[in-house]
């Protein structure tokens, strides 16, 4: 079959993006408007959202807050942070371990019964570690593998407090050799819950849901854009 020259181009174009591999990047953003938990004791620890990161470098992790100020649990304020960012980072609930058993199990009491049981979390980030004296300094949480259950990196964190219209701001980032050295497969962005709260019990989570598009979602949209263009030729 000859294609006409003006379409020649467009052809490449559509074939070259329709056999792209997936991108294994990806930014994701989780959030709402009011606590998922609005009855648990306070002092309450209220996220707006969260969003993941992965530029091919770093997976980091940006959290907003409704609190107007916000601190670590080192700093032993009512504003400090506690809790958990959970990563099903392959995307497969049957592997890892459900955050019920976090809870049932002392890695994350009080805390997991909160993380969607259809994630099998195969690494999480103790936002809570960030008082560890074992640490030697502030600043510093764990990102712990659920094989073993044992650290297998520290990520600095940092707090900001809201600025006008700037909200109060956590973030973090963890580097990819991190979860490859340890024989963890994270495709884009994973699939993340983040569930925080005050010292003695979470006030509030964030989960995936059925409206958050994945990464993926755009290489869905670039092949079937090059379908189009093929049919557009085809009928000519």
């Amino acid at each position: 079959m000859r294609f006409p020259m003006s379409w020649r181009p467009l052809f490449v174009v559509a074939a070259t993006l329709a056999a792209a591999p997936p991108a294994h990047g990806g930014f994701v953003t989780l959030s709402h408007s009011s606590s998922s938990l609005p009855g648990a004791p306070g002092p309450a620890i209220t996220p707006s959202s969260i969003t993941g990161n992965n530029d091919g470098t770093n997976f980091t992790f940006t959290l907003t807050f409704a609190n107007p100020t916000i601190s670590g649990p080192s700093s032993g304020n009512p504003d400090a942070v506690f809790g958990f960012i959970n990563i099903d980072a392959d995307k497969n609930p049957a592997t890892g371990v459900t955050g019920a058993f976090l809870d049932a199990n002392g890695y994350q009491p009080g805390f997991g019964q909160f993380s969607p049981s259809s994630q099998g979390i195969d690494a999480y980030i103790n936002l809570s570690s960030e008082g560890d004296p074992l640490h030697g300094a502030p600043g510093l949480v764990d990102v712990v593998t659920t094989a073993g259950f044992n650290p297998i990196a520290t990520a600095a964190v940092t707090y900001s407090n809201q600025a006008g219209s700037t909200p109060s701001t956590l973030s973090l980032s963890v580097p990819l050799s991190v979860f490859s050295a340890n024989q963890i497969d994270l495709l884009d962005t994973g699939n993340f819950s983040v569930v925080v709260g005050n010292l003695n019990n979470a006030t509030d989570f964030l989960a995936p849901s059925a409206s958050v598009p994945e990464p993926a979602s755009v290489g869905l949209f670039l092949s079937g854009a090059a379908l189009v263009l093929l049919t557009s030729v085809r009928k000519r």
